[in-house]
């Protein structure tokens, strides 16, 4: 073995792009493990392993418990003590012949000592619960100190011989790195065979140990080193290889989670995952290879990293799919709105997402590439990607038929096809063209001719799901107050969609979900027009983030923060403060219809402790972090039953105030536009593709209220209209029971869309 004693050298003098590597990227790649673990990918990889009930393959095994579990932590106490010994045998002058090996030993011991101790202690302070703990793996579901994985980090500790051996100018030091990683997983994956780790605790361990190892070696051989970064240029096909590599394997772990759940542990599951891979790397690499020039190359590298660490942070946090639908709603949402989920998080995770191609955008120079040779490596690339998707194009083409949300999770494939459906193809709510007039001679009935006024109510909620509603049987009464005032509840009502830009133009239009045509749905008018044009006095009132084109043509009311200053904050304010838009000296006249339609914050995540005065605060502790998954589920319910609590306290507020105006028949419509989910399945939110959409999202309270004056005013029969109010309806009813229910006679009208159809004596 040839052994040389390292000369002095100042080529380490100055962080270069290795250094980078060999330290602040195994790092970064822990911090990305320990933040953005994917459950579906760790259960997939430990399928194999478990058998059932808590039964593991390595459980009461002798070779993993005795000889992995147990014997393979032995191998790197070996190595420590050994260089310790032959440190401290270098000392004496028996032994002079060591005295050249002296640092290089004391640096073995000091970086394995350091791996145990720091990777014992992260596991002392972690909360993340061991596979054998889990419920679905048979286990109590008490927490554990898992995270990283200890046994494994005796193998990759190992990695600090390498460094040694390299620092020796050996030059099969590589053997020695082979060994250690060799010895890190057959110790990792024997402890995943027991139940006590998942892939991603492995995973954690490497990259750490790797980290200590390097970092000790630079401060030890090269501790006058400066912290300056020097780099030299690399080839465009090495920045694109690295860019398409970081797009696949990170950027695109929702892909890689979604499929994992949809697949079981098989050599043709791994291979059909494999080829994934390999297709969207290839996809990536094409692309950008296709660029050529330097310049262009970075900007699209930084451009696409950019927009896959958005859609990844929002798909982690709350299972947001990136589609049209999820577009459209971002480019919908207020200041307010997007404040309170970009929040100073976000920038911090996002921009620890895009930190290593921030550096290799502006640190690492390309070198110039023929364009000749630009074109045949992104041909190569093709080549590759359309021979593994040849090699199992019904494996690939079944997962994605039988998976469809796969297609919305590739990214920034999702983000750049969602925003242009959203604003070249799907149509925006705000357009300012003229609307099809689609009843140009609407009337109002008999029940109108008579002297006294009536005011009736809309109330569109806003995230207000069935699931937690109090009225429809919740096991938390969260709805005390409309069930004191004798309301008609709606056992189950169907939202056009799961977002407001979709839901609120769709449930005031005729066309509806089912025959659901988005652009005819924007370019037909609503029903407020209608009523408008019939003899209704109609207007809006908002506070939400705008009516989506439902209230075009007709007048606004605006939130007069002045005369409720208690009840708003900033851009914000309570729904209270919809009342304090409305002077019903102003808008009401006797022997005049008049229709307010009153747009709530409701319960509009992900803040949903700010949607309620303190004192709502009933159910605790409360989750108070836009950050949901900083949360338990039972303090992110809290908080939601809590806005539920005070939307019944708004509307009760409302019923009240609709009782109490002497010389007016009145009534009240409430209805959710769409739904949330709160943790089911991992997701979070609203805004699901219809076809993946849970019920959760799509099934919404809705109710009524009629004065006994406005029940004998247009013939409404209260026993039967609670009869009908307890089959299930949907939004595509709304449009034609408000007509039926304000007496407007409309071309447009259809009667067996009309709950109240069967409830109203004929005033003709």
């Amino acid at each position: 073995m040839n052994l040389k004693v390292p000369k002095k050298t100042n080529s380490f003098l100055v962080w270069s792009f290795n250094d980078i590597v060999m330290v602040l990227l195994p790092l970064w790649l822990l911090c990305l493990i320990s933040e953005f673990r994917y459950a579906p990918i760790d259960s997939f990889f430990a399928a194999p392993f478990y058998l059932s009930e808590n039964n593991w393959f390595g459980s009461g095994s002798f070779f993993f418990s005795a000889i992995l579990h147990k014997g393979g932590k032995y191998v790197a106490v070996a190595v420590a003590a050994s260089s310790l010994i032959l440190f401290l045998l270098s000392y004496l002058k028996k032994f002079a012949r060591l005295r050249p090996y002296r640092k290089v030993c004391l640096y073995v011991t000091l970086s394995i000592s350091a791996c145990a101790l720091i990777i014992s202690g992260l596991k002392s302070l972690s909360a993340s619960q061991c596979p054998w703990s889990l419920p679905q793996y048979g286990g109590s579901g008490s927490a554990g100190k898992c995270f990283p994985a200890g046994h494994a980090s005796s193998g990759f500790c190992l990695f600090a011989v390498y460094f040694a051996f390299r620092q020796l100018q050996f030059k099969k030091a590589w053997i020695f790195l082979i060994l250690a990683f060799v010895l890190g997983w057959i110790l990792g994956l024997g402890r995943q065979a027991q139940g006590a780790h998942f892939l991603s605790h492995t995973f954690a361990t490497m990259f750490l140990d790797w980290a200590i190892c390097a970092l000790f070696y630079r401060l030890f051989f090269f501790p006058k080193a400066l912290v300056k970064i020097r780099q030299k240029p690399i080839s465009a096909l090495s920045y694109c290889l690295i860019t398409a590599f970081s797009l696949t394997f990170i950027f695109n772990l929702p892909f890689f989670s979604k499929a994992c759940s949809a697949l079981k542990f098989s050599f043709s599951d791994l291979w059909l995952l494999a080829v994934c891979a390999f297709i969207l790397f290839s996809a990536f690499f094409t692309v950008l290879r296709l660029l050529n020039y330097s310049f262009l190359i970075k900007v699209f590298s930084l451009f696409f990293t950019v927009c896959a660490a958005g859609a990844m942070y929002f798909n982690y946090q709350y299972g947001t799919i990136i589609n049209s639908e999820m577009m459209r709603n971002a480019l919908a949402t207020d200041t307010a709105e997007a404040a309170e989920l970009l929040t100073a998080k976000f920038f911090l995770e996002f921009a620890f997402l895009c930190l290593p191609q921030l550096y290799l955008t502006f640190f690492v120079p390309i070198k110039h590439s023929s364009f000749v040779r630009g074109i045949f490596q992104a041909l190569v690339g093709l080549v590759i990607g359309v021979c593994f998707l040849m090699l199992n194009f019904q494996g690939v083409s079944s997962l994605i038929r039988s998976e469809p949300v796969l297609r919305n999770l590739i990214s920034p494939v999702n983000v750049f096809s969602g925003t242009y459906k959203a604003v070249f193809k799907d149509g925006s709510t705000e357009v300012d063209a003229p609307r099809i007039v689609i009843d140009p001679k609407p009337t109002l009935g008999a029940s109108h001719k008579n002297d006294k006024g009536t005011l009736f109510i809309v109330v569109v909620g806003e995230t207000a799901r069935l699931a937690n509603w109090g009225l429809a049987g919740y096991s938390r009464d969260t709805t005390p107050q409309l069930r004191a005032r004798n309301v008609i509840p709606f056992s189950k009502t169907i939202s056009c969609g799961t977002s407001t830009d979709v839901s609120l133009p769709c449930m005031f239009s005729r066309i509806g979900r089912d025959r659901y045509d988005r652009d005819r749905i924007l370019k037909e008018e609503s029903l407020l027009p209608i009523l408008q044009r019939a003899g209704i006095n109609v207007f809006w009132v908002d506070n939400q983030s705008g009516c989506k084109g439902v209230c075009k043509g007709v007048p606004s009311l605006s939130i007069s923060k002045t005369k409720a200053p208690s009840l708003c904050s900033g851009s914000r304010c309570y729904d209270e403060a919809l009342l304090a838009g409305i002077n019903t000296s102003e808008i009401l006249k006797p022997g005049k219809t008049t229709v307010v339609f009153m747009h709530q914050l409701g319960n509009h995540g992900p803040a949903y402790s700010k949607r309620y005065p303190k004192n709502f605060e009933v159910f605790k502790p409360v989750c108070t972090d836009e950050k949901l998954n900083n949360c338990s589920r039972e303090e992110i319910v809290n908080a939601y039953d809590n806005a539920i609590l005070y939307t019944d306290h708004f509307l009760a507020g409302v019923i009240d105030w609709l009782k109490g105006l002497d010389g007016f028949d009145t009534g009240l419509l409430y209805v959710s536009d769409h739904g949330e989910s709160l943790g089911e399945n991992n997701m979070y939110l609203h805004g699901a593709p219809e076809l993946i959409a849970p019920k959760e999202q799509k099934e919404v309270p809705m109710l009524l209220w009629l004065s006994k004056g406005f029940e004998q005013k247009f013939g409404l029969n209260d026993v039967c209209l609670r009869e009908q109010a307890k089959a299930d309806t949907s939004h595509d009813q709304l449009f034609s029971s408000l007509l039926g229910i304000l007496d407007v006679k409309s071309s447009v009208y259809d009667q067996n869309k009309d709950f109240s159809a069967v409830c109203r004596k004929s005033n003709s």
